[in-house]
């Protein structure tokens, strides 16, 4: 990666590092207060400096110099927030929106596509029957099991699906001792 490359945050990145919301991230664009780089791109260095500029103009100091070194704490603080939520992702511990709305389109089609069958499935078993409670039973059985697609949450999934993953050394080094296990099972060959 790039020495720019690793300045470059989304909008929900920017937002969470200068702690606005992004709907102001992108009322800050529209009125050119601060600049992107692509579509819902940022350099963060230069986001930084036009944001402090702009705020100084705000609060009438536009005259004053920032210290040089408040401006560099600012600048790290919000490197070391974008690294942070970088690794919660990698970890699993934070998914992207993108991911959340594959897994879940995924798990409501299948609960759509159960509950599509219920009568499909009911009906041969209903057929006849003019018990009112047995009938109850019948769609009240079918409707929980389709039900039980979305109890089947697995935060997993969402891991699995991501594009951003860390495999740290000591997932490594497990997955390595696991592919030795077996060897050390065999005997070795005599000469």
């Amino acid at each position: 990666m790039s020495e720019q490359g690793k300045w470059v945050v989304s909008t929900p990145e920017l937002a969470e590092i200068l702690n606005l919301s992004e709907r102001r991230i992108q009322q800050l664009v529209k009125n050119e207060i601060i600049s992107k780089i692509g579509r819902g791109k940022f350099y963060l260095p230069t986001v930084v400096q036009e944001y402090i500029s702009w705020i100084k103009t705000q609060l009438g100091n536009s005259d004053e110099e920032l210290d040089l070194k408040k401006e560099k704490t600012l600048l790290t603080r919000a490197h070391r927030q974008k690294v942070e939520l970088e690794l919660q992702i990698m970890r699993g511990e934070l998914h992207r929106s993108e991911d959340v709305r594959r897994v879940m389109n995924d798990m409501l089609g299948a609960f759509r596509a159960r509950c599509l069958a219920i009568p499909t499935k009911a009906a041969p078993r209903l057929q006849g029957k003019t018990d009112l409670a047995v009938i109850q039973d019948i769609i009240k059985k079918e409707v929980y099991e389709a039900l039980t697609e979305l109890a089947d949450y697995d935060p997993e999934v969402f891991y699995k699906l991501s594009k951003d993953k860390l495999v740290l050394d000591e997932d490594i080094e497990e997955t390595a001792a696991e592919k030795e296990m077996p060897r050390r099972g065999r005997k070795q060959k005599q000469k």
